[in-house]
């Protein structure tokens, strides 16, 4: 298919690093993983319509499309999130512009009422090509950065009195790996399934079914034995976990979530403690986590902890 100058082919999975690499290129204080990436492409739902297509130009890949949206009957309203990039080299609006056309159009013609895309707030070029096309901010999420070398004796501190009061609140934090219970993942799914239906969003959460939450676990990012969970008695309560770039990236939050019978009981922070701690002993210098910028409680805690914010991702909205 051709689109402006540019000619568009199928992405296969093998494409996962070339994508990984444009973003790289684009953004290199943001540097993509290339495993993680070829994770993430196949954690999708056998009903989700997922669209990729990688940019040639002269014969070589220069960026990449994405369309993608859940079974329509999993959707109170129609929403497609589309994504269209470029390497610098040959990144313009006028480009981008085409790209986004396109996907528009093929969201239109499947019945989309409304897509989303996202861009970095200092991205002008990107902004620009949105909002000529119509988008609107919609909401941000908001990126922060933590010193573990500055911070190192301020959330020794913290850890040990969280520590003390989860004894106190008769709260028991432990890894993954050394929890026997032979139901933990199915406990662990129902809490993560009602912790993420209360994270603020415009386009719905749709949880994932049972094989694609185990798929999640697969990640090459992620270890037993460094993801944090919270046992109240029977009952798993909340959750904090590290993901570690195989091949490069930050060390950044993968999931913190929470029971609602449990909050306001310091669990959360004594999780990302915990998680924090085994950072500083593996040598990591600095972590990163990102939440919606209306999740209050989290924000609380990240400033509380010495999170120092970042440049905000943008969500932009048009309706077709």
């Amino acid at each position: 298919m051709k689109v402006a100058d540019l000619e568009l082919r199928p992405a296969t999975i093998d494409d996962a690093a070339t994508v990984a690499d444009i973003d790289t290129e684009l953004f290199p204080d943001d540097p993509e993983d290339p495993k993680l990436e070829r994770h993430w492409w196949a954690v999708v739902a056998k009903d989700d319509t997922v669209e990729r297509s990688i940019v040639v130009r002269d014969g070589a890949p220069v960026g990449y499309t994405m369309r993608r949206h859940p079974a329509w009957s999993k959707l109170p309203e129609r929403f497609t999130r589309i994504t269209a990039e470029l390497r610098p080299s040959v990144r313009t609006p006028d480009r981008l512009d085409a790209l986004y056309e396109r996907l528009e159009a093929d969201s239109r013609a499947d019945g989309t009422k409304q897509v989303t895309s996202w861009a970095w707030e200092d991205d002008a070029l990107r902004i620009g090509a949105l909002q000529l096309r119509g988008f609107r901010e919609e909401r941000r999420e908001r990126f922060w950065q933590l010193d573990l070398v500055e911070g190192r004796e301020r959330i020794t501190t913290m850890a040990s009195e969280s520590r003390q009061r989860m004894t106190q609140e008769g709260i028991r934090l432990l890894t993954l790996a050394e929890d026997e219970d032979p139901q933990k993942f199915a406990k662990l799914k129902r809490m993560s399934d009602e912790a993420e239906s209360d994270v603020p969003t415009t386009v719905p959460h749709v949880p994932f079914e049972m094989d694609e939450f185990m798929k999640w676990f697969e990640s090459p990012a992620l270890r037993m034995d460094r993801i944090w969970i919270a046992r109240d008695g029977d009952d798993i309560v909340g959750i904090s976990m590290l993901a570690y770039p195989p091949v490069r990236g930050v060390v950044s939050t993968d999931w913190t979530g929470m029971a609602r019978t449990a909050r306001g009981r310091g669990i959360a922070r004594a999780l990302k403690c915990e998680t924090l701690m085994q950072a500083i002993a593996l040598g990591v210098d600095r972590v990163r986590t990102d939440n919606d910028s209306a999740n209050a409680p989290i924000l609380h805690i990240n400033e509380s902890m010495g999170y120092q914010r970042r440049s905000d991702m943008v969500q932009f909205l048009k309706a077709l």
